[in-house]
């Protein structure tokens, strides 16, 4: 169905659009570590320079591994993980004459911008629960660096200031983000779909007769349309208006969806014309499929819609030929609804000249 591709079209965009953030946050850190990890040894701090070198190692197999499984969790998760123990380490140590807790502002937004606004949240909570143990928990072994409480204080207070203008900055990007998906997927469905009818428009089924037609040239697989027009149609409009007419066509619309296969499409072709695509369907096979709908509107219930007029149809029948392209099949396909209407209407008419007239195939 239209608004299915629509749908699959839009992750696929965002789910390339994550693939890029990430590559480029993960290897922008990576150098980055891998620079302030040669200036640490240059300094002589080598367990800082051990933490930095081992997090851009760890980083860089999750982006590769995530490139080459195209399973992002590794690389959000890879690039995250090292990011929570170097910010636990920069705050635990104080990293160079105390200012390892500033770097941890950046290391946050980090984190927020890769697990998004429900995770980034959890984050949030999860770092600060991890500055205040480290700060304010006393005779913690592995902790050195000595702050006043006055830094402490305002450190922890800048921090949760930060949190909460990230979270919200990031949910109303999250929420401008779905409410575009949405307004996508309308536009997308409401330029595949016939306005009145809902079912296909001529836009949607020009993409799937493409489509089969790949797959016939392919591998063989047939397909077959069925080209349909009610008869008299314009009769109907002169004596109960063209509201009743509309009503019809809805009408017969719904019939036609009940009655096709899941994998059919129907479309709206124009008018009072409608056509039908049948996969995997032979000459045979779609020439049953066409009587079975001839028989269906011949009975088609009309007294919900106010019409006492009976209602017919006409149809032509047509399976591709390695000769033929999408347009000399629809314009055959066109020329039996012609011929059936020539011998009498309320007929399906075939290239090989056998006529289902009433049940009767000629």
């Amino acid at each position: 169905m239209p608004s299915n591709r629509s749908g699959i079209a839009i992750k696929e965009i965002d789910q390339t659009r994550n693939f890029q953030t990430i590559n480029i946050i993960g290897l922008a850190g990576v150098a980055f570590l891998l620079f302030f990890g040669i200036n640490a040894i240059l300094q002589e701090n080598y367990f800082l320079a051990a933490v930095l070198f081992g997090s851009s190692v760890f980083g860089l197999f999750s982006i590769l591994l995530m490139r080459s499984t195209r399973n992002y969790a590794y690389g959000t998760y890879g690039i995250s993980i090292p990011v929570v123990v170097i910010f636990a380490y920069l705050i635990a140590s104080g990293g160079v004459e105390n200012t390892g807790p500033l770097w941890s502002y950046s290391l946050f937004l980090i984190i927020m911008l890769l697990q998004g606004f429900k995770k980034g949240v959890m984050a949030f909570f999860a770092l600060l629960i991890i500055a205040i143990v480290l700060m304010f928990y006393p005779n913690l072994s592995f902790v050195s660096a000595e702050y006043t409480q006055a830094f402490k204080i305002r450190f922890i207070a800048s921090f949760i200031a930060l949190g909460i203008m990230a979270s919200i900055y990031e949910y109303l990007r999250r929420k401008s983000q779905n409410e575009y998906v949405v307004i996508s997927h309308e536009l997308e469905l409401a330029s595949r779909t016939d306005a009145l009818t809902g079912l296909a428009n001529r836009r949607a089924m020009q993409a799937s007769l493409e489509i089969e037609q790949s797959l016939f040239f392919r591998h063989g697989h047939p397909f077959s349309v069925i080209m349909m027009d009610l008869d008299h149609f314009k009769q109907i409009n002169d004596r109960y208006g063209h509201g009743k007419g509309d009503e019809l066509l809805i009408l017969v619309a719904r019939l036609l969806l009940k009655e096709v296969r899941q994998q059919d499409l129907v479309c709206r072709w124009g008018g009072e014309e409608f056509l039908v695509l049948l996969p995997q369907t032979n000459q045979e096979q779609s020439l049953i499929v066409a009587e079975k709908l001839r028989k269906a509107i011949e009975v088609i219930d009309l007294d919900v819609i106010g019409i006492t007029d009976p209602v017919t149809a006409s149809f032509g029948v047509e399976c591709i030929s390695a000769t033929q392209n999408i347009s000399e099949l629809i314009a055959a396909s066109d020329r039996n609804l012609y011929e059936a209407k020539r011998h009498g209407r309320n007929q399906v008419f075939d290239p090989a000249g056998r006529i289902c007239a009433k049940g009767t195939v000629e």
